[in-house]
């Protein structure tokens, strides 16, 4: 069995599998209520709040499992990237477990688990695949020949997806996260969808992305229409319209020059049903093979930490007690903007 253990932002969560990947328990314990007063997470909130809750995820996953510590092959837990207190945390929890029996320790890369959410076996990962991991702390577009080896294409220069659905949600005054509630309000609109215009973003690569300017176009537009009953929710969908249409036009740049055989999309904005359901007509126009991460695994979860560290764990990739040379790396991807390959240990 390998139990896996995810604190990469504000999330808290616990899974265990077998050897076959077969799930034996699964929990996720969001920070959602500590956090919506301040419109996003505080890093020093999220991590003290795994410290209080981890340990009892814990205790219930070998009580739901019958599963004794003893059992483990090995403990999988999240490295990177991600906010430095939380990741410190999981890893001096997962660290503690294993090592008193001496077990193996998986660092799985988080960006990588994503991806690895969106189909049931890493197998069916096969020909030439394209991923997009899209969330409120990435926005990362990936060729994918051989997996698990990611060879970045594209990146955010700014700030990620999730970010812009976070800051229109808390100028519209919406509850956090901004990506459900943005949703859930444009749902209701019934009026003309509005224009954001910003200025064109250079950026090193022509699919890279950027919403900073975004974000401030939609504070304008906020100040010049006002927000009534009925302008909430146009401004809501009109912000949701550009998001996805941004994120659309950079993938549709990249599958016209890399003709993928697979587009994997996770991560927790690949839960927005205007993108899914623009991704599903690319997918179909040009014949791809489209991967979507299922909406309750699209979140930050144990599962996706556990079932890929089975895999790296099966194929050798771990570390051996003491442990020496795991460590966090919460920055970003800058540091493979040469396209090199992103391994994932």
């Amino acid at each position: 069995m390998i139990i896996g253990i995810e604190t990469s932002c504000d999330d808290t969560s616990v899974a265990l599998v077998d050897m076959t990947g077969a799930i034996l328990f699964h929990r996720i314990h969001s920070q959602e209520n500590l956090h919506e007063s301040f419109g996003g997470v505080v890093p020093e909130v999220a991590s003290r709040a795994h410290v209080d809750v981890l340990p009892s995820l814990v205790r219930e996953a070998f009580s739901v499992s019958k599963i004794r510590p003893g059992q483990l092959a090995g403990v999988a837990v999240t490295r990177g990237p991600g906010l430095l207190g939380s990741l410190l945390t999981g890893i001096a929890y997962a660290k503690g477990l294993a090592a008193p029996l001496k077990l193996p320790l998986v660092g799985v890369d988080h960006i990588g688990a994503h991806l690895r959410a969106c189909v049931e076996s890493a197998d069916e990962i096969r020909g030439k695949a394209i991923g997009l991991v899209i969330s409120g702390g990435h926005t990362h577009l990936f060729r994918i020949d051989k997996w698990p080896e990611l060879i970045l294409l594209s990146q955010t220069v700014d700030d990620a997806a999730g970010e812009a659905f976070d800051k229109g949600a808390k100028i519209l005054g919406l509850s956090y996260p901004g990506g459900p509630s943005i949703q859930k309000e444009a749902l209701r609109n019934t009026l003309p969808l509005l224009p954001l215009t910003r200025k064109n973003i250079r950026t090193e690569s022509p699919w890279d992305f950027s919403f900073s300017g975004l974000k401030t176009a939609f504070a304008l537009l906020v100040q010049k229409v006002g927000i009534t009953p009925l302008t909430r929710p146009q401004l809501a969908a009109s912000l949701q319209q550009a998001i996805v249409s941004h994120v659309m036009d950079r993938i549709e740049k990249i599958v016209a020059r890399e003709s993928p055989d697979v587009l994997l999309v996770g991560g927790g904005v690949s839960a927005n049903a205007l993108l899914r359901s623009r991704l599903e007509e690319i997918a179909r126009i040009c014949g791809m093979d489209l991967r979507l991460s299922p909406i309750p695994l699209a979140r930050d979860n144990a599962l996706m930490i556990a079932r890929h560290g089975r895999e790296l764990y099966l194929a050798g990739h771990y570390f051996p007690y003491p442990y020496k040379a795991l460590f966090p790396y919460p920055r970003d991807l800058s540091d493979v903007r040469s396209r090199k390959t992103f391994r994932p240990v």
